[in-house]
């Protein structure tokens, strides 16, 4: 698992590669959330498409990163998701509540 990040006007984009899953969940969101703390940005995009795996962690981290980020009025964006990722964000109902950058 990885993690990097850079940023967009006034969005950090997180690149994310390798799996989300109940093993590294917690150091991911460790990362983005310290990160997220230090720059003065207002939106947060996650590039998912190096993500090749995610379960209900990645669900979850996701959930968290968009409660943090719109509690200051920002907005969330899971960009270039996988198919298999995809599918999991429309079967979990997550993609009608983040912006989708397919």
């Amino acid at each position: 698992m990885d993690v990097s990040f850079s940023r967009e006007g006034d969005s950090l984009v997180v690149m994310i590669e390798g799996e989300i899953d109940h093993h590294t969940a917690s150091r991911v969101r460790e990362r983005i959330d310290n990160k997220f703390l230090m720059e003065p940005v207002k939106n947060m995009i996650l590039d998912l498409s190096r993500v090749t795996f995610m379960d209900s962690a990645g669900i979850g981290l996701i959930l968290g990163r968009m409660n943090r980020v719109t509690s200051i009025g920002g907005k969330v964006t899971l960009r270039k998701p996988q198919p298999e990722i995809q599918r999991l964000l429309r079967m979990s109902k997550l993609e009608a509540l983040v912006d989708l950058d397919a």
